[in-house]
């Protein structure tokens, strides 16, 4: 599992203090980009092969409410990879360790020039090779 620190801007929230519901779909992805990079898995170096890795699925089952000056935390960990599919799971928790909220995330590795769907065994072997710490 890997775990980061998610810094809270004003801008996350409302006037009652509480973060907004859609920015927990942010959190996600910082969550997800940042332990594909602490795997040695850089977007940028993906995106010159001339492959990208849109999202396929997002859901959040938001617990209890975030708010404004709160320390946050998401918590990321693979469930699944498959050729062509990662699929990630998610958990908001504050520093005293309250569950915020669990999400899921899946992406899929296409082709940018045409989003065809890719084998990331063939193509993308370092993303494939992360099956093996899932």
């Amino acid at each position: 599992m890997h775990r980061m620190e998610i810094p809270l801007r004003y801008s996350d929230s409302d006037q009652m203090g509480v973060v907004y519901h859609a920015n927990y779909f942010s959190f996600f992805e910082l969550g997800r980009t940042t332990m594909l990079q602490y795997h040695g898995i850089d977007y940028y170096e993906i995106e010159a092969k001339g492959i990208v890795f849109p999202v396929r699925e997002v859901e959040c089952k938001y617990l209890k409410s975030i708010t404004l000056g709160e320390t946050i935390y998401c918590e990321t960990e693979i469930i699944e990879l498959t050729k062509i599919k990662i699929s990630f799971e998610h958990r908001i928790v504050n520093e005293q360790g309250e569950l915020k909220a669990i999400g899921h995330t899946s992406i899929v590795s296409v082709r940018k020039s045409d989003f065809k769907l890719i084998k990331m065994d063939e193509h993308l072997p370092e993303v494939y090779a992360l099956k093996q710490h899932g």
